[in-house]
């Protein structure tokens, strides 16, 4: 467990630098779609079990590099099979730096709703990296962790790969 989330953390922290050192682009991205595939792992109380999350959103900037997004995906147990999964919908606030560069670090959090037969309230943050081939195609690679905020030591730690397109 711990040896995955070190391993997000300097994935993220690499990207992050490479962000830093791109040549500019001639145009900002304001909005765009994505979807994604995130492996993961729920951890507390000295257990964990693997996850698997498929799910698809969009983000708009507002003003400078602070924007909101929303996306919504499909959680499930491997082990227990696709069908024990639930639905998990995250609307959050979002902030961008270097935006007019290829790779394009952001920092996310907000609000997650998980449903099926009844919901449950969470909170999640995370951060990555955005790298835009072309003004019209992208990668996405974000850490992000769900939390509730009655069982704050239990995480819904991911790690998301995705595709971007405007």
């Amino acid at each position: 467990m711990k040896s995955l989330f070190v391993s997000s953390i300097c994935i993220l922290i690499f990207l992050v630098e490479l962000g830093f050192s791109q040549p500019p682009e001639t145009e900002v991205k304001r909005g765009y779609g994505y979807a994604f595939a995130a492996p993961g792992v729920v951890a507390g109380e000295g257990s964990s079990s693997a996850t698997l999350t498929f799910g698809g959103g969009g983000e708009g900037l507002l003003t400078h590099g602070l924007g909101i997004s929303a996306d919504v995906g499909y959680l499930f147990f491997p082990r227990n099979g696709f069908s024990e999964g639930f639905g998990l919908f995250s609307p959050g606030v979002l902030y961008q730096f270097n935006r007019n560069h290829k790779a394009v670090p952001f920092v996310t959090g907000g609000y997650s709703l998980a449903f099926r037969q009844g919901t449950e309230s969470l909170i999640h943050f995370g951060g990555g990296v955005n790298y835009w081939f072309s003004n019209h195609f992208g990668m996405r690679f974000e850490g992000r962790d769900h939390i509730d905020p009655r069982y704050a030591n239990e995480n819904w730690l991911q790690f998301r790969v995705g595709f971007l397109l405007r």
